[in-house]
């Protein structure tokens, strides 16, 4: 028997949000849809968070992004691991961070697209239920946040948007303001 998997490409539009400006190294963004209450980030950890299995793998994952790469570290490219043209969370397994233990079968992986060492944009995620990300629960996610990716650094590419002098906050090409238009 043959399974046919069809992935419809994002059709709404969405805007970049401030997660986290706060942090002293990093910058955090996610994605929030055109018409959506809830950024993707924050559906990946109101989600998480209510499965009582689960909910201790989020909050390794919130200290890694605001203690490690927000507070300590920076967004440095070891704490990512690729995924296409996005990235996820948390590193891969030889990659050890002395506060955290992530362990050889960490059940979530959260998608991003690390811009800099101080500027990262948050998608959404899964539960790691395959060796593959294209596979199992982080299917869906994995290719929304390529999309998403892949769209971005589109504008990057397009001079539309780019990064400030400081490489934390992303901004319109020309006038230099914050960038907060439909994409």
């Amino acid at each position: 028997m043959l399974i046919y998997f069809a992935f419809v490409e994002i059709m709404s539009n969405f805007v970049l949000e401030i997660f986290d400006d706060e942090s002293p190294k990093c910058q955090f963004y996610t994605v929030r849809l055109d018409g959506d209450e809830l950024s993707e980030t924050d559906k990946f950890l109101d989600k998480f968070n209510r499965d009582e299995h689960l909910k201790p793998y989020v909050q390794q994952l919130v200290s890694l992004i605001f203690d490690t790469i927000g507070t300590r570290n920076g967004a440095i490219n070891d704490f990512f691991r690729e995924e296409r043209k996005a990235q996820a969370l948390p590193p891969p397994v030889n990659v050890k961070i002395e506060e955290i233990d992530f362990g050889l079968d960490f059940p979530l992986r959260l998608y991003c697209l690390r811009l800099s060492d101080s500027c990262v944009i948050l998608f959404n995620g899964g539960e790691k239920t395959s060796q593959r990300a294209e596979d199992g629960k982080t299917s869906m996610a994995f290719y929304e946040a390529n999309q998403y990716a892949e769209k971005i650094l589109n504008l990057f590419n397009s001079k539309i948007i780019r990064l400030n002098s400081e490489q934390r906050e992303i901004v319109d090409f020309y006038t230099s303001e914050p960038y907060n238009e439909l994409i």
